[in-house]
């Protein structure tokens, strides 16, 4: 299936503008343009605008950046604000350390629809193998499946099975929605309330996200080997587990499906943004990006 249509592709952020650069320049390949990219940024400390200023030409509808003021991880609360100032009704979700595969948001939008989330799952490599991004916009993010095997063999890398776009038995029955790499429509997404933002602190926000999207009657599909991504290994960020498990726990119990704090409650002027436009330039995709 050829998809058609825009769509707004959200890239979570904090800081390590070289990985960030690396990411959009993996996302600056793709073999499907018509999305506007959103950089979603959890409060960095580092001046993100005179990058993104640089690269906006590279996307057809340019880079918006959505950014709030910095008072520690707030990933589920900078995500809906991204949610809020995008402009499509399709939706892709990804962080700035996975490296999108050249056909990510053609392959997310192939199977996009209202009622459905699109996951998959992410191969991870170290940080030693991440290529640039002037060596990406050379010759492609570089992780074909050989490559991978030598990684693996090498301890470069973990789960390369996840690694390679398959024609056949591309979809797990094991359908648990991962954040770094999923998709949904915005009207759903509005009918979910967005993120919960009671969620402050790594961890606990896409899980459950996933079960209000059950609860709400979604359905979720894994394409585990349909949208790839390869993201950079590193350590976890400690998680307030009594405090996850809490939230999660009224989840369940309440069966909620919208999120008690979320888009209905953003309030104009507790974030910014700002949109850089594209000059509509040809893109370059080096042969087996």
């Amino acid at each position: 299936m050829t998809p058609s249509g825009t769509v707004s592709v959200i890239v979570s952020s904090y800081d390590d503008l070289a990985i960030l650069e690396a990411a959009l320049a993996a996302l600056s390949l793709q073999t499907f343009s018509d999305f506007e990219l959103i950089v979603a940024d959890d409060g960095s400390s580092q001046d993100y605008k005179p990058v993104l200023a640089g690269w906006a030409p590279r996307f057809v509808h340019g880079i918006q950046h959505v950014t709030h003021e910095k008072k520690g991880f707030r990933r589920a609360r900078i995500l809906n604000r991204a949610i809020h100032v995008s402009r499509f009704e399709r939706v892709i979700f990804l962080d700035m350390d996975c490296l999108a595969h050249h056909d990510f948001v053609r392959n997310h939008l192939a199977h996009l629809q209202p009622g459905t989330a699109i996951t998959g799952r992410r191969v991870d490599i170290s940080r030693e193998v991440v290529p640039t991004a002037s060596q990406i916009l050379d010759r492609g993010v570089g992780f074909s499946l050989p490559v991978l095997l030598l990684l693996w063999l090498q301890g470069k890398a973990k789960r390369v099975e996840h690694g390679f776009v398959s024609p056949l038995y591309y979809e797990s029955s094991h359908a648990a929605l991962i954040g770094c790499n999923f998709s949904l429509c915005k009207s759903d997404l509005l009918a979910l309330n967005g993120f919960n933002e009671e969620f402050e602190g790594w961890g606990g926000e896409d899980t459950e996200l996933d079960l209000r999207l059950h609860f709400m009657g979604a359905r979720i599909r894994n394409l585990r080997n349909r949208v790839i991504e390869y993201h950079l290994r590193h350590e976890r960020l400690g998680v307030q587990a009594g405090q996850v498990e809490a939230v999660l726990e009224r989840t369940r119990a309440e069966k909620s499906v919208r999120a008690r704090v979320g888009l209905a409650q953003i309030v104009e002027g507790d974030f910014s943004c700002t949109r850089f436009w594209s000059r509509l330039v040809p893109l370059h995709r080096p042969r087996g990006s």
